[in-house]
């Protein structure tokens, strides 16, 4: 199938809704930071998967479901999707949010690994090298913060989130376009209720109307960034997008401001834009070499 080449072409569009996705996952984080003071991670999971499964189901159904062939790749991608929101959520629990964030911007580069053998993919040391610059200012921001005295278990918990993600955006590339977007959100969807339902009836707390609208927001939120990272990976690929992945310390520093008061620091600023650099970069590069 040949892409096109202008604004409604894969690659850009690719890279542009890459952009859009990390933004509304980055919002997903702020609202659940706002929930886990007071809510356990099985019912905030549990709510957030309930909420994108009403919107994807019911569509998935009239776009006649979910082909028996695909159904295989669905679940590994389901399950790498709801190990991800768990192992996550664990990581922040028991981590300073900058080892945390550290850990998961290895994500580009095992990204970039899985699709060299899966997805048949060339990767040019120029494409490691953007990835490496737009990892340093991630450091660079983060250095500062860090302690280096986190738990064992919250590194293990971060890692692990990491490797699903990764394995998460090879997984949909590998799957294709053979189902809409609603199908490739029902099945993770569903499978985070049937997997986190249990563990939220057991604990549950019945949330005052506010925190009921913020749950039911985190999970409008998580649904529509999957469904934009979903056909982010879909139009563009792997590796051609994963360096994309920084942009979301650059939302960081910015929902850090908004919604929390957090006077950004001068490694802060420095970092979020040698990110922009590095990524900016690494798309030009792209383009030349496709010239």
């Amino acid at each position: 199938m040949t892409v096109a080449r202008g604004w409604g072409g894969g690659r850009v569009r690719g890279v542009v809704l890459m952009v859009v996705g990390i933004a509304l996952f980055a919002l997903t984080d702020v609202t659940t930071k706002w929930l886990s003071s007071g809510y356990g991670a099985a019912q905030v999971i549990a709510m957030r998967c309930g909420t994108a499964l009403l919107v994807a189901g019911p569509l998935a159904w009239r776009q006649d479901g979910i082909a028996p062939r695909r159904l295989p790749l669905h679940l590994v991608r389901g399950a790498l999707i709801v190990a991800a929101a768990f192992s996550f959520f664990l990581a922040f629990a028991r981590l300073p949010l900058f080892e945390a964030y550290v850990v998961s911007f290895t994500a580009p580069f095992m990204t970039m690994a899985l699709a060299i053998p899966l997805l048949g993919e060339r990767v040019g040391m120029a494409a490691w090298a953007w990835a490496g610059l737009g990892f340093g200012g991630v450091v660079v921001s983060a250095a500062p913060g860090l302690t280096g005295g986190g738990s064992a278990l919250g590194y293990a918990a971060a890692l692990a989130g990491t490797a699903s993600y990764a394995g998460m955006k090879v997984v949909t590339r590998r799957l294709g376009a053979g189902e809409g977007l609603a199908a490739a959100m029902a099945v993770p969807a569903a499978m985070g209720v049937l997997v986190a339902g249990p563990f939220a009836a057991a604990s549950w707390l019945a949330p005052p109307a506010g925190d009921a609208l913020l749950l039911v927001l985190n999970g409008a939120l998580w649904g529509t960034g999957n469904a934009v990272v979903t056909a982010a990976v879909r139009a563009a690929e792997a590796s051609r997008i994963a360096p994309i992945d920084f942009t979301a310390m650059v939302w960081a520093v910015l929902f850090d401001a908004v919604f929390f008061g957090v006077t950004p620091r001068l490694a802060d600023l420095a970092g979020a834009a040698i990110v922009v650099a590095a990524c900016l970069g690494h798309q030009s590069g792209q383009r030349r070499a496709r010239a």
